[in-house]
């Protein structure tokens, strides 16, 4: 993904810890990158870059698919 295509307030399915994980894009972090919560834990986690956000994602019936 580009830096260009992220949006914050959307839901992206992300590499956390070996794990793909849905996070949202809270802020932007000063020293670049992005601050994010992790939908699973409801940890803050730091995106540093678009390359670990795979693709965006939305819940539906308590299940979550990538968004087309």
């Amino acid at each position: 993904m580009r830096k260009s295509e992220v949006k914050i307030g959307r839901t992206y399915a992300v590499k956390v810890s070996d794990r793909i994980v849905p996070v949202t894009l809270v802020a932007e972090n000063r020293f670049g990158g992005w601050i994010a919560r992790n939908e699973k834990t409801g940890r803050d986690v730091r995106i540093k870059s678009a390359a670990r956000l795979r693709f965006p994602v939305v819940r539906i019936d308590g299940r979550w698919i990538k968004e087309n």
